[in-house]
């Protein structure tokens, strides 16, 4: 199984860029425009570490990770 780094933010211009960053040193990305779709995304279990907003419209990225680290226990927020 592929494990994955997970971008989430509501900017798309920011999740891009670090997206394009983390692609560029080779490594697996994903990326989520709120905390919503991450935890959809997180519940497929291939990610090993996120890099997420705070402030998010919807689910805040402290809400998002409380709920990740209940599927992902393991995961590095």
């Amino acid at each position: 199984m592929t494990r994955e780094i997970m971008v989430v933010d509501d900017d798309t211009d920011l999740r891009t860029a670090l997206q394009d960053i983390l692609i560029g040193k080779g490594r697996e990305v994903v990326s989520a425009k709120d905390g919503f779709q991450a935890i959809e995304m997180a519940s497929e279990g291939n990610i090993d570490l996120i890099f997420m907003d705070i402030r998010m419209a919807g689910m805040d990225g402290a809400e998002t990770f409380l709920k990740i680290k209940q599927i992902l226990p393991e995961c590095i927020v």
